[in-house]
Parts: C-alpha cells; sequence; structure tokens
C-alpha cells in the first residue's frame, strides 16, 4: 500500500516515481484512477496517473471494476458497514506503440478514459463526467 497525500503535488509525483520502481521491478502496482471512492456509487473521470504508470513503464492495465463501494461507508455514516462488493477483473490493456508521436497529455487522457470505460463496461456504473472531488470540511 502506498498513502497519497493529494494535497500535496510533489508528495503525488513522489508516489507515482516510487510505483515506477515497483513495476520496473516486474511487479504489480494498483491505483485508483476516480482518486477516492464514488460517495453515489456514479463513474467519474479518470485522473490520469494509471495512464502515465503504463505509458511510462511499457505495462498494460488490468482494468478492475468495484460496484458497491458506496454502501460501505455511507456519507454521514462514523463506521463501516459490512456490504456486499464485486469485484471485476477486465482482459489486459496494452498501450505499447499505440501513442507514438501523439503528445504526452493528449496520450494520458485518452489512454485513461479507455481504462474508464472498460471499468464502466465491468461495472455498468452510470458515468459522472466530471472529476470526483472529495467533500470539504
Amino acid at each position: 500500500m502506498l498513502p497519497v497525500d493529494r494535497d500535496d503535488t510533489k508528495a503525488a509525483l513522489a508516489s507515482l516515481d516510487i510505483a515506477l520502481e515497483v513495476l520496473g521491478r516486474g511487479e504489480a502496482f494498483g491505483i485508483y484512477p476516480e482518486g477516492t471512492r464514488s460517495r453515489d456509487g456514479r463513474l467519474y473521470r479518470g485522473r490520469t496517473g494509471v495512464a502515465h504508470l503504463a505509458l511510462t513503464a511499457g505495462v498494460p492495465v488490468v482494468p478492475v471494476g468495484l460496484a458497491g463501494t458506496q454502501h460501505v461507508q455511507p456519507v454521514g455514516s462514523s463506521r463501516p458497514r459490512v456490504v456486499p462488493i464485486t469485484v471485476e477483473f477486465g482482459e489486459p490493456i496494452d498501450f505499447t506503440g499505440r501513442f507514438e508521436g501523439v503528445p504526452s497529455g493528449r496520450a494520458r487522457r485518452d489512454a485513461t478514459d479507455e481504462v474508464m470505460a472498460a471499468i464502466q463496461r465491468l461495472t455498468g456504473q452510470e458515468e459522472a463526467g466530471v472529476y470526483n472531488e472529495r467533500p470539504i470540511d
């Protein structure tokens, strides 16, 4: 597990560097493209860290769909609940050579959108079309 301080850009980038080291050793690394769990069950727009890792390390992405997580600790509850969660694994997505000559920002966005579309097919979640921002306390 690698916690990420999402409020500290340098710390978040350092986490991606550690993830690249893990991938460079041939090990697996899990990342949540939405950045935080969905509080309403919809699928939010993915952040591009997943694509950065895949494209930089030259590794495939195995999309994983998690459904039902919004019921684990609903907004306003103080303790997690035991509820059924569905986990579905998709086919690996290999981006090797697919974005040659494409600007890196565009490549990361397109690859991330492809990963999120695969997750949506696995879960059937409604797409929110926006980033999942954490609530302000």
